[in-house]
């Protein structure tokens, strides 16, 4: 003989209404607060609507099958659930009270015979069930954790290498989300602006602040690509606030172009990704005169950064993110040879000494914008199957391509820096899977204080050098 089992439960937080169903309402975030779930997916694409299909992977080893069949905005969701241990109609109502927030959740769950006869004998078993995934959305929701504290077994792991090395990997991926705390923080009023967002990483980013609500605007050089990672965007995520801007971030004029552009706009800008780059060989120059690695991979993300901080500065909470590598790790900052002049050229060495500089950067404009509310940190997206990867470093590509992560995976960490409300209480650090790392792990790569200070003016002059009025051609703005 079959069984039902109802289930009703109610939790009331202190978060905006709108706020709570934008977080509920994308139920493949599930497994942020259900202890029981191994993994959500959201298996049809666009914003939550009447029709949306979800798999759900539990631990005990099963999915579960979501349908949603009623759904109305800011008050209810009523979805079917099939797998092949039971089938189920859940409820989810939203209201206001004067406590706050009220989510209610009820299920019917209609067991076959063989587990009904378990339930019966556990009767207690489901309640409890009920009442953790409940206590775990509220948590969510209370979002009220604290930012990962520096982790002496990490560190020590990096300084000996081949221990850290297996974090870069999917594997390291898999281990570290085990102990994620969940993202609710809403981002339906930021605006984030992503470069190189065309592919990889950075479109993988790109894509979860959309799916998040955050209005984004994607930096790229191809009109072609950025017209298609919009559409795919909008219509992965049902965003429609996806704007283009069109720059090739090695000129500096035209990277010059762009900030004028968006200051004139005047938009804020809570959200800045500074992630676009590539590895060049061999040494190659841009039509300025610069070795191209340092245009792209440090000058670039120097000059845009520097002349958008009035926009962030107007968020009063913006947060910066800057893409880095663990190929930083190998190199010092040269500072009387940023671009790659004296000696044998090699690309990775460029790229590793330009991500160097980076790191800097962050620190610097942690200390320099704390008062202004700017939080500023770098990441590494660990070793990510990217065409850019795959492109130039093609042996190491093939060596290594069944541990790489995926775009998404890559892109994790600056997505949690982007929007987790614990990521902003700590600024000038660098990360990976959401944990601190060091920023060096031996003491040949420090740079004295002088040549810090030299790399810096050597920065400003340029960027100061490089400023002069673009020709109405150099990049514009696409509602692509």
């Amino acid at each position: 003989m079959s069984q039902t089992v109802t289930l009703d439960e109610t939790i009331v937080v202190q978060r905006p209404l709108h706020e709570v169903f934008a977080y509920v309402s994308e139920f493949s975030r599930i497994q942020e607060w259900d202890p029981g779930v191994a993994s959500g997916h959201k298996l049809t694409p666009g914003a939550p609507a009447v029709g949306s299909k979800f798999r759900i992977d539990m631990k005990a080893g099963f999915s579960l099958y979501y349908t949603l069949i009623e759904l109305e905005q800011d008050k209810r969701m009523l979805m079917t659930v099939d797998s092949r241990v039971f089938t189920a109609r859940e409820e989810i109502l939203f209201g206001e009270s004067e406590a706050g927030t009220t989510v209610r959740y009820i299920a019917n769950f209609d067991f076959p015979a063989p587990l009904a006869a378990a339930n019966r004998l556990y009767p207690s078993a489901m309640d409890r069930v009920g009442k953790s995934t409940m206590l775990g959305l509220k948590e969510a929701l209370q979002d009220e954790f604290e930012a990962p504290a520096p982790s002496s077994r990490l560190a020590m792991a990096d300084r000996l290498v081949l221990p850290g090395l297996w974090r870069f990997t999917r594997l390291g991926f898999k281990k570290s989300r085990k102990h994620w705390k969940p993202v609710s923080a809403y981002l339906g009023d930021k605006h984030a602006l992503v470069t190189g967002a065309t592919s990889g990483v950075g479109e993988a980013t790109a894509t979860a602040l959309a799916g998040l609500g955050a209005r984004v605007t994607l930096v790229a050089r191809d009109e072609g690509k950025a017209a298609a990672s919009a559409r795919k965007i909008r219509e992965q995520t049902g965003n429609p606030n996806i704007a283009v801007e069109l720059c090739d971030l090695s000129v500096m004029s035209e990277v010059h172009a762009l900030a004028d552009r968006l200051l004139a706009a005047g938009e804020v800008i809570d959200v800045l990704v500074n992630n676009a780059g590539a590895l060049f060989n061999p040494r190659q120059q841009t039509s300025e005169g610069f070795e191209k690695s340092f245009a792209l991979l440090l000058l670039s993300p120097f000059v845009l950064t520097e002349r958008l901080q009035p926009l962030l500065a107007k968020s009063g909470s913006a947060r910066v993110v800057n893409v880095s590598s663990g190929g930083m790790y190998t190199q010092k900052i040269h500072p009387d040879d940023l671009q790659s002049r004296q000696g044998a050229y090699s690309g990775s060495v460029a790229y590793a000494r330009a991500k160097r500089g980076l790191m800097i950067l962050t620190q610097e404009w942690a200390e320099r914008w704390r008062e202004d509310g700017i939080v500023v940190n770098a990441m590494h997206p660990g070793w990510a199957d990217t065409p850019g990867v795959e492109s130039s470093l093609s042996t190491f590509y093939r060596v290594t391509r069944r541990l790489l992560r995926s775009p998404q995976e890559g892109a994790d960490t600056a997505v949690w820096l982007a929007a987790a409300t614990e990521a902003g209480r700590i600024s000038g650090r660098f990360w990976l899977d959401r944990e601190q790392h060091p920023d060096h792990i031996f003491s040949r790569t420090r740079e004295t204080p002088q040549e810090r200070a030299l790399l810096l003016s050597t920065l400003q002059e340029l960027l100061a050098s490089t400023r002069e009025k673009p020709s109405a051609g150099q990049g514009s703005r696409r509602k692509a």
